[in-house]
């Protein structure tokens, strides 16, 4: 089993290198820096709803592209993907969107929640896709344990990943262990007096199961706090970024496509982290610019 995992993780490393534009495997150019780059602690890019499938090469292009102006700017230090990275969960989606990764190098780091395509998306492929998730996350850096949810400190900051636990679609399963752990994460970010991100695929009320602030309730405890998800694909709009059950959330939009209204994709967000506040600014990756009026600061 781990000479075919070893096996398949070169094949895509070549895929990606055959299929990836000449450009981006060459020194990037800049795109794009922090507004106040001698303060910065930590900078960090999230995108959402890649949705690599294996017959809508467009998707991968845009992919591409939206890598291309990632790896380009001056400050960036990690770039974060919220899940439904692949459309089916499928091995050749799967060699096409961590071997562009690995082939692209972006950032210095990587961190990466599953979604409910990845999983099968309700297919009953659970189990199965579970562990493909792992493997190949582990494939580009990510250093997943015996579950998918995981946490990272990088620059002092905690980055912190949440996934569903059974074959859901439209809302997230976690388990009375999973927020155990995830108390006992953000306790550990409180006593250290760091920041915390929580990433999940989805939204921050869209829980399985009893009460749906189970997840939000045990948030709400803490301080210096940003959640992010995705999974809606909703266009770009004021409640994108709001405060749903007391948290603060950024929801994104699907990156690699336009959304069901017709404006462009390419969108994600940027996040600055300085000693005392955290800068939020959305960009449109595709077409290298910046969305105006979508920024936001929170002072802490």
């Amino acid at each position: 089993m781990e000479i075919l995992i070893s096996a398949k993780n070169i094949i895509s490393t070549i895929l990606a290198l055959i299929l990836l534009p000449i450009t981006i495997m060459m020194p990037p150019t800049e795109s794009y820096e922090a507004k106040n780059p001698d303060e910065l602690k930590t900078s960090f890019t999230v995108l959402s709803d890649i949705h690599i499938e294996g017959n809508k090469s467009s998707t991968f292009e845009k992919f591409t592209e939206i890598l291309k102006d990632v790896k380009g700017a001056k400050d960036n230090d990690t770039l974060v993907f919220l899940g439904d990275n692949t459309m089916n969960g499928q091995d050749i989606e799967s060699i096409f969107f961590y071997g562009a990764l690995k082939a692209a190098n972006p950032a210095d780091n990587l961190v990466i929640a599953p979604g409910n395509h990845d999983y099968g998306n309700g297919t009953g492929a659970y189990d199965e896709l579970k562990g493909r998730f792992k493997r190949y996350a582990n494939f580009v850096g990510c250093d997943i344990g015996d579950n998918n949810y995981y946490y990272k400190v990088i620059d002092d900051c905690y980055f912190i990943v949440l996934t569903t636990e059974s074959d859901t679609v439209n809302d997230v399963d976690i388990s009375d262990a999973q927020l155990s752990w995830l108390k006992d994460v953000l306790d550990k970010a409180s006593a250290e007096g760091k920041y915390a991100f929580v990433f999940n695929h989805h939204p921050v009320n869209y829980i399985k199961n009893g009460d749906h602030t189970r997840l939000s309730a045990l948030l709400n405890d803490y301080e210096d706090l940003i959640y992010f998800s995705g999974h809606t694909h909703s266009p770009l709009r004021e409640y994108s970024v709001s405060v749903v059950d007391g948290v603060q959330q950024f929801n994104i939009p699907r990156t690699t496509d336009d959304d069901y209204e017709g404006n462009a994709g390419g969108i994600g967000a940027v996040v600055e982290v300085y000693e005392d506040e955290i800068l939020v600014r959305f960009r449109d990756f595709d077409d290298s610019e910046w969305v105006e009026g979508y920024e936001y600061t929170f002072a802490y």
